[in-house]
């Protein structure tokens, strides 16, 4: 957005403003009585309507967030990685985008993920001084947001991979001085030749926090994340920010640009301007229960001469028999592509030559009824005519599961929680999964209430360790009957084990 509009976002709210009690000494109070390391400061946002707030909110949601979904640390990578990382200051450069200001449109979605495909252009491109300016603009209109119902992040990624996304100059950012949408039509007329496309993308983490995962990933650039802004959260001005009070607000999209594990706390990169936290970045407590690390996304860059992809299988997808592989080539000379599959030991078990190419593109059936059940990595290889490499594709991970494993689950209250006695606030269950051959493909938590409808919440990525947590001032007081169900489903079948159905009461 324009600077000009920034600043007469600060004139228009500083007359709201003037006069009126500070919202940040209630907040202060409650941060001083829970022990968080943190402080609030009044700031453009924090005396808008409701109904304004809300519009700086653009992730679509699931009707509730009353359910999350954390992976206990192994303890086994964190040793490799650096205790600190932040591509604010990595190698002494600063890769990272400046902070914009969404303003009043829910299209944080897109600013994030400009964000993120700004600054992983530079690392790619090992240029951290190259001043990359593209269209979030763009990104929104023709994507498929809207200002009023805001948009996802895995769309966005999916537009980012086939149409790209072309220079700000070719469709400046204007509904957030307007809060209105703007057709796609308003770009400019060679859009295609001016779009940066990304190669592919990934999920380190879906629906669950994993603090491995995300310190792996971030080791080749920043991810874009979603989480609940909470009340509190919109008068951060700087320290380690943990919820301790306010309501939610509504879902948002924000990037991950570092982590400090002696602070114990992600690195964030917001877009309500530099008024907002530490000029425009903050700092996320590891435990805090806003959501964010639980649902990522990595870019992948192409070579600047070309790329390889993968469209299936994607990451942590199951298969019985065959697989259904399709991948494709940019690179002008492909003359075939090499797929090549990994156990879980890293050693090559098989490998072949595309047999059904079609414009550098590859969509055939792999068998794979002959390999054992267990955790397996796939890559392909553009070769030309002369055999040469001219790229490959990051890996993809897959379970081969051609016999139905044995399944154990159970859940069981932490912190000597009496499940016999009314529930209030945030309660956490250990949930022990057991699958004989390979990990669950996801777990279901249900509950049922009064209204008799069957609220389930999904987790997508299944270890040993997994803790569940349930915000129950989310929902209406009353009984409630909670089980959970867990599954490996493949192309094949879809193995389930149920836990027995507890009646709880719920009184906040």
């Amino acid at each position: 957005m324009s600077k000009n509009y920034f600043f007469l976002i600060l004139l228009v709210f500083g007359f709201q403003t003037a006069g009126a009690a500070s919202k940040a000494i209630d907040i202060n109070a409650a941060i001083k009585k829970a022990g968080a390391q943190w402080k609030a400061n009044d700031n453009w946002l924090t005396e808008l309507p409701p109904n304004q707030l809300k519009m700086m909110m653009g992730v679509q949601m699931p009707d509730t967030k009353s359910v999350e979904f954390t992976i206990q640390e192994s303890g086994k990578n964190v040793s490799q990685y650096p205790p600190v990382l932040d591509w604010r200051n990595k190698d002494g450069k600063n890769w990272v985008s400046p902070i914009l200001n969404q303003a009043n449109c829910g299209s944080c979605v897109a600013f994030a993920s400009i964000g993120v495909l700004e600054t992983q252009y530079k690392i790619s491109a090992a240029l951290p001084w190259l001043n990359i300016k593209l269209s979030p603009q763009h990104l929104f209109s023709c994507g498929g947001g809207g200002c009023n119902r805001g948009w996802q992040i895995y769309p966005a990624a999916k537009y980012l991979m086939t149409k790209g996304v072309p220079d700000e100059s070719c469709m400046p950012y204007t509904s957030g001085a307007t809060s209105n949408d703007v057709a796609c039509n308003k770009t400019c007329n060679n859009t295609a030749q001016r779009s940066i496309k990304i190669a592919s993308y990934k999920a380190p983490t879906t629906l669950v926090k994993n603090l491995d995962a995300i310190r792996a990933a971030l080791q080749k650039g920043p991810l874009v994340t979603t989480m609940i802004v909470y009340g509190d959260f919109v008068a951060y001005s700087s320290g380690i920010y943990k919820h301790v009070t306010g309501a939610s607000a509504g879902g948002h999209a924000i990037s991950i640009v570092g982590y400090d594990d002696f602070k114990q706390a992600f690195i964030i990169r917001n877009s309500w301007g530099p008024d907002w936290g530490e000029n425009g970045f903050g700092y996320v407590a590891y435990d805090d229960n806003s959501g964010v690390g639980s649902m990522t996304l990595q870019y992948e860059m192409p070579a600047f001469n070309g790329a390889v992809s993968i469209a299936s299988p994607t990451d942590y997808t199951y298969f019985t028999g065959h697989i259904p592989f399709k991948a494709s080539s940019t690179f002008e000379k492909t003359n075939n592509l090499n797929v090549q599959i990994y156990n879980g030991a890293n050693k090559q078990i098989w490998a072949s030559t595309c047999g059904q190419m079609s414009s550098n593109s590859c969509d055939q059936n792999i068998e794979i009824a002959s390999m054992t059940d267990g955790r397996y990595e796939i890559l392909a290889q553009a070769i030309d005519a002369d055999g040469k490499v001219l790229g490959q594709s990051t890996r993809q991970i897959f379970y081969v599961a051609n016999n139905e494993p044995e399944l154990k689950l159970s859940y069981t209250g932490m912190d000597d929680l009496d499940l016999s006695k009314p529930l209030r606030g945030r309660i956490e269950f250990a949930v022990d999964s057991q699958s004989s051959t390979v990990p669950m493909s996801s777990i279901d938590f249900h509950f049922v209430g009064s209204d008799g409808k069957d609220h389930k919440k999904t987790v997508t990525t299944v270890t040993e360790g997994l803790t569940m947590g349930w915000r129950t001032n989310m929902v209406p007081n009353g009984v409630y009957q909670i089980w959970m169900v867990g599954h490996v489903r493949t192309n094949g079948f879809d193995k389930t084990v149920q836990t027995e159905k507890i009646t709880v009461t719920i009184n906040n």
